[in-house]
């Protein structure tokens, strides 16, 4: 997807002086439902029909910056992406299926001495060859057992979060460990933080730092909605205890956390004047676990090849569009 963007702008671009757009790429964590909307030029398909874990189709949900996105840019309606984290997360950035290249077993463990092969290169070494400033904010997991494998040796300028599957939001441990870092440094002052506010400081301070002159690859992949199910109090309040099981509230608590770090990178973008040469690009990296969230009407969710653990939640917005608020299927 953003592989084809890229290329068009490049050609569009090349021999002229005109700016070359700027990409922000939020990948969801476990976000379930397939985006199926309210849209005027919607015509309703059997596949689209029921419920998701975003706004614009369930009113109980709470995700207005989202929502607002999606229908006014291009619902992908039939985006699918692997059933894990990490086999997607190194398709995005290579290319590659992972079968075809060493990742398809399951995700990379805490302690497993492995990562992404070092052979392929990786999406942000595309674009700073064009000239980008690439910074990610948030979760890894392609690997860190080797410096060669971090973010900042495979074309990241800056990275901030977490390199492993997933963490205590405040505490940000895994099996004993402290994982929470700052380019290739480990950052103890994060602790007794919510991960969710450590990311939003850090949106502020990418774009607050960013020269416009320069194009921008913007790589977040926040935690949420990755158990643990740790929402902040200011979000799990959104949803009443005599509403909601537990388990629903605090799942769609850490969305409606994940809608305000949108929002975030929304107001940075407008208060920049970044945003009308910018593509927006959203994805969930699977399904969500049916326990927390919901993917009907697909059966399945996450670690399953049916359609609930890979068909992904998608859309781009963009002022750069030609066509937009509609679905592509």
């Amino acid at each position: 997807m953003i592989c084809v963007l890229v290329t068009n702008a490049h050609r569009s671009h090349e021999g002229r002086k005109e700016k070359k757009p700027n990409f922000v790429f939020i990948l969801a964590d476990d976000l379930g439902g397939m985006l199926a909307s309210k849209l005027k030029n919607f015509q309703a398909c059997s596949f689209s029909v029921g419920y998701n874990d975003l706004g614009l189709r369930d009113p109980d949900v709470i995700t207005p910056n989202m929502d607002a996105l999606a229908s006014k840019g291009v619902i992908l309606t039939n985006n699918y992406v692997q059933a894990v984290c990490s086999p997607s997360r190194h398709a995005l950035m290579t290319g590659r299926y992972p079968s075809a290249s060493a990742m398809q077993s399951i995700v990379i463990q805490p302690m497993e001495a492995k990562c992404s092969g070092l052979k392929y290169k990786f999406l942000p070494q595309y674009l700073k060859d064009l000239g980008y400033k690439n910074h990610m904010i948030g979760k890894w997991h392609l690997g860190y057992c080797r410096e060669e494998c971090l973010p900042t040796s495979r074309g990241f300028d800056t990275f901030y979060g977490l390199y492993a599957s997933s963490g205590d939001y405040w505490e940000h441990g895994i099996m004993g460990m402290y994982d929470w870092h700052t380019e290739a440094g480990v950052d103890f002052e994060a602790r007794g933080t919510h991960a969710q506010d450590l990311e939003i400081e850090r949106l502020d301070k990418v774009f607050d730092e960013h020269d416009n002159k320069d194009p921008l690859f913007l790589y977040f992949a926040p935690q949420n909605s990755h158990t643990p199910l740790q929402p902040t109090d200011e979000f799990i309040n959104l949803y009443p205890e005599d509403k909601f099981s537990d388990i629903r509230r605090k799942y769609l608590g850490l969305t409606s956390g994940l809608d305000a770090m949108v929002g975030k990178i929304v107001d940075k973008l407008t208060e920049n004047d970044m945003m009308n040469n910018t593509y927006v690009i959203f994805v969930s990296d699977n399904g969500a676990d049916p326990i927390e969230g919901r993917n009907a009407p697909f059966r399945g969710g996450k670690g399953s090849l049916f359609e609930g653990g890979t068909k992904s939640s998608s859309f781009i917005y963009s002022p750069l569009l030609k066509k937009t608020e509609y679905e592509n299927d």
